[in-house]
């Protein structure tokens, strides 16, 4: 029966035994630390190896215990990962987390044992590349610029940068830290202007290249609706709304500038509501003393800080049904009016529209002017003879207002001839 890698049992049992009696004596070594990939393969050096050096064993954590991970002149059972390089070094191939440790190698000497402490670092970089941006201070008057890179280990190295210049050698720095996979840089803001760009570099042991972002800050711009109105007792809201702002701007609202330092706080009639960068300011129960003109908008960062005016308009309610009353009395007053003025100067189209409105009762009256004849007394039998036939009555039923009419012209007609009527003239004209 043979082990794996060819060794008799008795022979490993041998080695096992002489191992045990050895006695142990005290070594000089070395420390070094060796980074590794995950996935990827390392070899550990066993440095400082005599030529005269009998056997060169590996252990793993405690250099004491026993079995040794490998050995030059025992071939125990090994994980197929692990082997040996010129009979010194350790090669490991397809790193995985657990591998890291605490690594020694002892060669053993006639007369002494030389160790040398390795300890590796599985590290596994991270894969994105580093998210950088700013914030405003807690007390409202520094800048924050934040770096992060998260995902590998070990964490990486970040730095933040100015002009090709680290900032930690900057006197307007007021403060560095560092947390995991975080950096932040805290900035006085006596020293920012509109647009200046901050950059952040990483670096991670195991990655050659170093990825960086970068930051723009920005002065804070503003927006609103058009100026409003609002009627006494109602409610009106304000609207004001931040464009553009690096790092995010704090957004008040103050009464107007005679005032300027003393903001509208949210209570009573004033609401305030903000979202994101939307600012609403919402006045209850409009006054028209005391709430309209311009109300101030303010937004301010470390950056800078920026005002807009924005009016508003306090006006009475109208009165709807006293102004729809008045339009329809005017138009009333109008139409008599124009009516007024065409009867004035043309009374016959009274009769006219009186002869219209009786057809729908069946009967039709048309009356027809006839024209003065100025040449006397020659035309008044072509006169009369012309008034018969010029009052007709198209009836669908009785002729009285026809003949009514008729006796009315022939009165009129005997005035004009002295008491004599038609009828006589035309017997009179027959005799002769």
């Amino acid at each position: 029966m043979q082990l794996r890698g060819g060794t008799p049992p008795a022979r490993l049992f041998l080695a096992l035994c002489v191992w045990r009696l050895v006695p142990r004596r005290e070594a000089a070594g070395t420390d070094e630390v060796v980074f590794g990939q995950v996935g990827g393969s390392i070899l550990l050096l066993c440095r400082n190896v005599s030529k005269e050096a009998t056997e060169v064993v590996w252990f793993q954590g405690d250099p004491h215990s026993f079995p040794p991970l490998f050995s030059s002149r025992v071939s125990f059972p090994p994980d197929v990962r692990f082997s040996l390089v010129d009979n010194s070094s350790l090669s490991i191939t397809e790193l995985r987390e657990q591998d890291q440790g605490n690594y020694t190698c002892r060669e053993v000497l006639n007369r002494t044992d030389h160790e040398h402490r390795v300890q590796l670092v599985v590290a596994n970089p991270p894969q994105a590349t580093p998210k950088c941006w700013a914030e405003t201070s807690s007390s409202g008057l520094m800048l924050q610029l934040f770096c992060s890179w998260p995902g590998g280990y070990p964490h990486p190295t970040l730095h933040w940068r100015e002009e090709g210049q680290d900032l930690e050698n900057s006197s307007w720095v007021i403060s560095s830290t560092s947390s995991s996979d975080t950096h932040v840089e805290t900035l006085n803001s006596s020293h920012l202007s509109h647009r200046k760009v901050f950059k952040c570099v990483g670096s991670h042991v195991v990655k050659q290249e170093q990825p960086a972002c970068t930051v723009e800050i920005k002065l804070p711009s503003l927006e609103s609706e058009p100026p409003q109105t609002c009627f006494v007792g109602d409610n009106v809201t304000l609207t004001c709304r931040v464009t553009e702002s690096t790092p995010a701007a704090r957004l008040s609202w103050l009464r107007d500038i005679s005032q300027p330092e003393v903001e509208i706080q949210p209570g009573g009639r004033f609401l305030i509501a903000q979202e994101g960068n939307v600012s609403r300011l919402t006045i209850q129960n409009c006054s028209q003393g005391t709430d309209g003109g311009c109300y101030v908008c303010k937004a301010q960062n470390p950056v800078g800080l920026r005002e807009l005016f924005v009016c508003l308009t306090v006006k009475q309610p109208v009165n709807i049904v006293g102004v729809v009353g008045a339009v329809v009395v005017l138009s009333l007053l109008a139409v008599l009016t124009i009516t007024g003025v065409v009867l004035y100067y043309n009374p016959l189209l009274c009769l006219r529209g009186a002869a219209f409105r009786n057809a729908g009762s069946g009967d039709v009256l048309v009356l027809v002017d006839s024209e003065d004849d100025e040449e006397g007394k020659g035309s008044e039998e072509a006169l009369s003879s012309c008034t018969e036939h010029e009052a007709m009555a198209l009836v669908g039923g009785s002729r009285a207002p026809a003949a009514h009419l008729n006796h009315l012209m022939e009165g009129d007609d005997d005035e004009l001839h002295g008491g004599v009527s038609p009828q006589e003239v035309r017997e009179e004209t027959r005799g002769s």
